[in-house]
């Protein structure tokens, strides 16, 4: 049988530490490593049926190594399933599979695709959009490699996307409004994107010129699946939490007639 035990002392006599108990030790034919014990040194110990040790081996420090990394991703994998767990409880699957879909859509997918005739297509995330914003400058979406910080922008969208959680932890009936906050965000931003683009291209051009440029403009501009996904999905949070609203006034509205009719 063999168990994981420490080095304590290695003159004279060794001395072993496994599971709480002190054994001692001698060298010859029960250390059965190359390198010789030293204090503090972690050991396999093999006892026989008797209990009395028959060999020792010294762990690697690689050995250690990989032990205590497995440890930890063994405790991370039962928090995280502990804590996805307690989110599924609390929020529900369909709430975090939209808000995953959400960031995925605001992140990673096209938003906004710009076909130009000598550049070809550039796409946009959301997210990118927001930095072309942040810096009040539409025509930086036609910079392939131009990324500006989302700035207060960045800030907003998280509260966006917190705004369909606020009712677990507010209690108060508006809260539930919350989950229309994606959708006003993306609507906020799709203007203020077509204000930034119609005066990058003479919007104040009296004499019709840049009317025509933003016109052009505009048609090589066009929404990508980004867009469409983000937008569906803020459509069920805006329309589950206005539910979700309209039931609690309801519910409100009834339990004071109840309470009238009550009191009369």
């Amino acid at each position: 049988m063999k168990k994981r035990g420490k080095v304590l002392r290695d003159i004279g006599p060794g001395l072993l530490m496994v599971e709480g108990q002190q054994y001692p030790f001698t060298l010859e034919g029960i250390w059965k490593s190359d390198v010789p014990p030293k204090p503090g040194m972690v050991v396999d110990v093999e006892f026989d049926r008797e209990g009395k040790i028959i060999a020792i081996f010294a762990v690697a420090e690689s050995q250690l190594a990989k032990e205590q990394a497995e440890a930890a991703m063994a405790v991370a994998r039962e928090k995280g399933a502990a804590l996805a767990s307690g989110m599924v409880a609390k929020f529900g699957v369909p709430t975090l599979v939209a808000a995953g879909i959400l960031i995925i859509g605001w992140f990673f997918l096209s938003t906004v695709t710009v076909q130009l005739p000598f550049l070809g297509k550039l796409e946009f995330t959301f997210w990118q959009v927001l930095g072309y914003l942040n810096v009040n400058n539409g025509l930086q979406l036609l910079e392939r490699n131009g990324h500006p910080s989302a700035g207060f922008y960045d800030f907003l969208a998280l509260l966006a996307l917190v705004g369909p959680f606020v009712h677990h932890f507010w209690k108060d009936k508006r809260a539930a409004l919350g989950g229309t906050a994606p959708l006003v965000f993306m609507v906020i931003v799709g203007l203020m994107v077509r204000s930034s683009m119609q005066s990058a291209f003479g919007g104040n051009d009296p004499a019709g010129v840049g009317r025509q440029m933003q016109e052009e403009a505009m048609k090589a501009v066009s929404l990508g699946f980004g867009a469409y996904i983000s937008v569906l999905v803020s459509l069920y949070f805006a329309a589950i939490g206005t539910k979700r609203f309209l039931a609690t006034k309801g519910a409100e509205t009834l339990q004071f007639e109840k309470s009238q009719r009550a009191a009369a």
